[in-house]
């Protein structure tokens, strides 16, 4: 796969990175391909109210199997104007924010020699992503995009060099889940996040029961500002268990919306 081949050699090229470690599949991936081309990789990893706290655990105990440097530090964006707003503007100033404190991390580390990586792929070029103008801005290397690597073509290749759960949901930070202009705040975050870990309870152990067609599929709770259930199926069985998750945290009644993209809902138009 060319790709593959242009992501080595960009790998080759650059021995000292830190990478932004989220613990999903594409920050993962990088981590593992820049082990396998010999590159001294630190992960770091930024905890806040926007990531649920169980994603973090993962991605340090991930980090630290692999013997990679973990440099953890807390970033909470709730208090910039334009994630207080959730203005279509709050990814950019999140990232900005969130990779000056990388930097300075590094620096605080001692460690700001080191390039810089994000897991951005080729299909975020494609979509509607303030964050990559911080990126660009604050010049940080996206190996996966610059080799031209899509999240199917990551996955096949993750599967390909045996790195674990190349299948992986892709689960973007909680802001994602609220409509534009609907304040967040950090206890609103918070039973979100306690939401969907009861749901993807249930689609776990569904799944092991019947089978990969089994579960919800890809979910997203979504508060528009009423809650809407998104995901690729929702199986009569595990109504009920649903309805009981979503209204132990508030969030009952609620619609559900089946089949689709599941990445942008808010950004596909009017809600």
């Amino acid at each position: 796969m060319a790709s593959e081949a242009r992501l080595r050699e960009a790998l080759a090229g650059l021995p000292r990175v830190a990478v932004a470690l989220s613990g999903g599949i594409d920050s993962r991936f990088l981590c593992h391909m820049a082990l396998a081309c010999g590159c001294d990789v630190a992960a770091l990893h930024a905890s806040g109210p926007h990531v649920p706290p169980e994603e973090s655990a993962a991605a340090r105990e991930w980090a630290q199997v692999r013997g990679l440097r973990f440099i953890s530090f807390v970033h909470d964006p709730l208090s910039l104007p334009e994630v207080a707003a959730n203005s279509r503007e709050r990814c950019y100033a999140c990232k900005r924010a969130l990779l000056g404190g990388m930097r300075a991390v590094l620096e605080a580390a001692g460690e700001e020699g080191r390039v810089l990586c994000d897991g951005g792929n080729a299909d975020d070029q494609r979509a509607f992503r303030p964050g990559l103008r911080a990126v660009a801005e604050a010049g940080v290397r996206s190996p996966l995009a610059e080799a031209g690597l899509a999240k199917s073509a990551i996955r096949e290749l993750a599967r390909a060099t045996g790195l674990d759960r190349p299948d992986q949901p892709s689960r973007p930070c909680l802001l994602t889940r609220l409509a534009y202009g609907m304040e967040p705040t950090a206890s609103l975050l918070a039973r979100v996040a306690a939401t969907e870990a009861a749901l993807a309870a249930l689609d776990a152990a569904d799944r092991e029961a019947t089978g990969p067609e089994g579960g919800f599929g890809e979910f997203r709770l979504r508060l528009a500002p009423e809650p809407v259930l998104q995901c690729g199926r929702f199986p009569e069985r595990l109504a009920a268990a649903a309805q009981a998750s979503l209204a132990q945290h508030g969030f009952a009644p609620f619609s559900v919306v089946t089949g689709g993209e599941v990445s942008g809902f808010f950004d596909a138009g009017p809600r």
